[in-house]
């Protein structure tokens, strides 16, 4: 179909204001939901701000060159087209981007330099801009005062990738280089002494230092009993926290920490209870999140708040002085009005910009610090927004039965499935998620069993020490555990959810550990099919393709000699959780039905790494000891909690921030503080030499 001129005409007119208030459109999703991410784990919020972020700069660039474009085509500068260039600066301005998203991911930080060329094209384009419509106008000096302010936006936010980035950041955590005491000269010493005649010996003297971190910085020396009644949180957790991230941030770029460190760390985390614990880890993350992804980096210092103070005021002055400037009758007032609303939506972005950074635990570790008085105390609590949680809170859920009985099926499945999307895709869609509340016990359990694995120097070797938390009466058992982490962690999984279904009636006071149970199973097996590399080293991804093949052809022949009744679709929810339940009973039951007691390692050899029939086997087994079952369930899934925490790498962690946050970031971060990870190797303080003279 050929486009009529007419829309070419209207196209030609409108692509600069289009692409224009397109970007402005997009800057206002960053701004609120950019930093929505760390406390929302919704696969709908990641992709409206994944397309926001990666389209709000190549639209802007676009437009940049647009009306470069229509500057030069024009033969002369009409009152419009002086109008229209100042929107270049103010582009400028907005691809600074909000202060609740700098990166979108890690690798956006590693690619800093590639971020400081575009600064320097996109300056040069719009000076280039201004450069073809200066006039001695009021105009071109309000374009030039905001490229000034576009520059120290776009130049914030390519500063702060760098600071983030992971070589940088290393560098910066890095103690200064120690060239040790000075052995020579000690020598000489030793030399000259024996010369003299004495009987000359060398002792060593241990340096007791203070330990370096909290109390050097003289964090918690400043800490508040204040209380923030919004969160209900105490200030001085807020301060703790931030101390002990300028020591275990370096975990997040994998160096290692001093004993003394560890022994800071311990002697908090060992008078606290488990509800501090975790919200002081909470606490830290949310700061580290800032660290990574936010100009928070920048922006939290003297120099930060004059710069925000700069930005606002030159901004505020350019839209005032522009509303007083003299009116150019030749002007579209289209042009006029889109002007108006970039000044004005900037000056807003400018105002929501310096109430989220008040209303920040970094605002609340500032005042606390600095010992200010109570009234900006209360002026600043005044002011504050509400606080949006630190993070997500909840805990992801993905079943091996429900995947491979397609109860729910997406649509167009047979579209998809055509496309060769529709495991993909079906994964994504069978993942739910579940609250992590207090009654549940789950933080509780791992906080317990965290602290008994202090006090008795246990630390995680390798997977087989899993199963000593199982009783003694369940050799059987113990076995399965004897294999490679994740054979362990779907076997197990398979186990639970036979368990499960194969219960008739679950209740928390004849069962306290049911829910428990389900709930670390079905956590740990969505970590092993989505996010197999926070988990230690393995065949995984084989082992689940494999099973996944084995399940769905078993359930396939079953329908196929047993055709279900076709029931009614109803559309009430109640209804579709009980026939959704009755047809992962029935697949359970079916799974339980077939006989093994010949192993299926001696059936199908070691080419199929499918263990479906050897999670069945032991879910028969935890069946007949019914006694006790799901207490024994429970301790193994959170041992497999804590052996894959404590295996796992900080850059990972870091990267799952910005998914609202995962369960065993938590844990890990929990074992470090307890001393129960691998990252600690140094001693501080110097063996000083001593001679002795005789």
């Amino acid at each position: 179909m050929e486009i009529t001129v007419d829309l070419r005409q209207i196209w030609k007119q409108w692509e600069l204001r289009a692409m224009v208030l397109f970007t402005l459109g997009v800057q206002i999703v960053l701004l609120l939901l950019g930093n929505r991410r760390k406390s929302s784990p919704k696969v709908w919020l990641r992709v409206l701000v994944w397309c926001a972020y990666l389209t709000s700069d190549y639209v802007a660039t676009v437009a940049l060159g647009v009306l470069s474009r229509k500057l030069g085509e024009s033969g002369q500068l009409d009152d419009n087209s002086k109008l229209v260039a100042l929107w270049a600066p103010l582009l400028l301005l907005l691809l600074g981007g909000p202060d609740t998203i700098t990166a979108y991911s890690l690798e956006d930080n590693a690619l800093w330099l590639r971020h400081l060329l575009g600064l320097g094209v996109q300056t040069g384009a719009t000076a280039y801009v201004l450069f073809m419509a200066w006039t001695s106008s009021s105009l071109s000096v309000l374009s030039l005062v905001m490229i000034l302010v576009g520059l120290i936006k776009y130049g914030e936010r390519t500063w702060v990738r760098w600071l983030a980035s992971k070589d940088k950041l290393r560098e910066s955590m890095l103690t200064p280089p120690d060239p040790s005491p000075n052995y020579p000269r000690f020598m000489a010493e030793y030399t000259l002494k024996q010369a003299e005649g004495y009987h000359v010996t060398a002792d060593e003297v241990i340096e007791v230092q203070v330990p370096a971190g909290l109390y050097a910085t003289g964090i918690l020396s400043n800490i508040v009993d204040a209380q923030d009644t919004q969160r209900g949180t105490p200030v001085q957790h807020t301060v703790k926290a931030y101390g002990l991230l300028q020591i275990f941030k370096c975990l997040f770029i994998d160096l290692i920490l001093s004993y003394d460190d560890r022994e800071l760390s311990q002697s908090i985390f060992k008078g606290i209870s488990w509800k501090d614990a975790f919200q002081l880890i909470e606490i830290e993350l949310g700061f580290m999140y800032d660290l990574l992804y936010t100009k928070a980096m920048l922006l939290y210092s003297v120099w930060g708040f004059r710069r925000r103070f700069i930005t606002f005021s030159l901004t505020l002055l350019v839209l005032g002085l522009f509303s007083l400037a003299e009116k150019y009758p030749k002007c579209l007032p289209v042009d006029l009005y889109i002007t108006y609303a970039l000044l004005a939506v900037i000056i807003i972005f400018e105002i929501y910009s310096i109430l989220i950074l008040l209303s920040s635990d970094w605002t609340d570790v500032w005042l606390s610090v600095h010992n200010k008085s109570r009234a900006l105390h209360r002026a600043v609590t005044c002011v504050q927004l509400p606080r949006q949680p630190r993070w997500s809170n909840s805990i992801a859920q993905f079943s091996l039965l429900e995947f491979c009985i397609n109860e729910n099926p997406l649509v167009c499945h047979g579209i998809l499935k055509r496309l060769n999307i529709n495991e993909k895709l079906d994964k994504y869609h069978y993942t739910t998620f579940e609250k992590v509340t207090p009654d549940l016990k789950v933080k509780k359990k791992i906080f317990e069993r965290v602290k008994v694995k202090s006090d008795n120097l246990e630390m995680f070797m390798d997977p087989s020490q899993i199963g000593k938390v199982l009783p003694p009466e369940h050799k059987d058992e113990i076995s399965s555990t004897e294999a490679e982490f994740d054979q362990i962690i779907l076997t197990w999984h398979i186990a639970t959810e036979l368990c499960y279904y194969s219960s008739e009636s679950l209740d928390d006071s004849r069962f306290p550990n049911y829910r428990l149970s389900k709930l670390l199973s079905r956590y740990m097996f969505y970590l092993l099919v989505r996010y197999p590399f926070m988990l230690p080293n393995g065949i995984g991804q084989i082992r689940i393709r494999d099973t996944f093949a084995e399940a769905i052809n078993f359930f396939e022949d079953q329908a196929h000699s047993n055709p279900k009744p076709v029931e009614s679709r109803s559309s009430s929810s109640d209804e579709a959780v009980r026939r959704s339940r009755k047809a992962l009973k029935l697949a359970g039951d079916m799974l339980l039905g077939v006989n093994t007691e010949v192993p299926p390692t001696k059936v199908k050899g070691g080419r199929s790494k499918s263990v479906l029939f050897d999670g069945c086997r032991l879910a028969k087994k935890l069946n007949e000891s019914n006694t006790g079952k799901w207490e024994i369930i429970s301790k193994l899934w959170v041992e497999v909690l804590l052996y894959a925490a404590s295996q796992s790498k900080g850059d990972c962690h870091a990267h799952q921030l910005r998914r609202g946050g995962e369960l065993l970031t938590h844990v890990w971060l929990l074992l470090a503080h307890f001393g129960l990870t691998d990252h600690f190797k140094m001693t501080q303080g110097h063996a000083i030499a001593k001679l002795i003279l005789k």
